[in-house]
């Protein structure tokens, strides 16, 4: 099954020492049977999901992307989820999934194209520059940020 390293840092404003511990975690173990065998899972930047106020992302945009990398798994080949599949997902209009597609294009996350058999494919580079850029302002954003107390 998939397997992933956790890593916990203690709270900032904690007392205790500054350690950090490591722990492997099956993604079915952290998901409890939720996550199965042909079920799939999704991997996200964190960064991503600070930076959707810098990137100014509406909701329906930033589930539109999610919803298209979950088909990006080798980072060598385009994608090519039918806009119809998404929007049944959603339970938006393709027209909907279409205009976000077009704005996501506009903001530099994804670039849209149509291969040799005429379907249209999106690409990510562009999305991995803009993160890789914007990873110190992701670092900002998570200071600031405050959990429960």
């Amino acid at each position: 099954m998939y397997a992933m390293t956790i890593t916990v840092e203690p709270n900032t404003t904690d007392a205790g020492p500054d350690l950090l511990e490591t722990a492997t975690v099956t993604i079915k173990e952290k998901w409890q049977g939720a996550v199965t065998k042909g079920s799939g899972f999704v991997a996200i930047p964190v960064a991503l999901l600070r930076l959707q106020a810098k990137f100014e992302l509406t909701p329906t945009e930033m589930l539109v992307l999610i919803n298209l990398l979950v088909h990006w798994w080798d980072p060598t080949r385009a994608v090519y989820p039918r806009s119809t599949t998404i929007a049944k997902r959603m339970g938006i209009d393709k027209r909907t999934v279409q205009r976000a597609t077009q704005k996501l294009e506009r903001k530099g996350l994804l670039t849209r194209g149509v291969n040799e058999d005429g379907l249209r494919i999106f690409t990510f580079e562009r999305l991995i520059e803009k993160l890789v850029r914007d990873l110190p302002s992701a670092y900002t954003i998570q200071a600031q940020e405050t959990f429960g107390s």
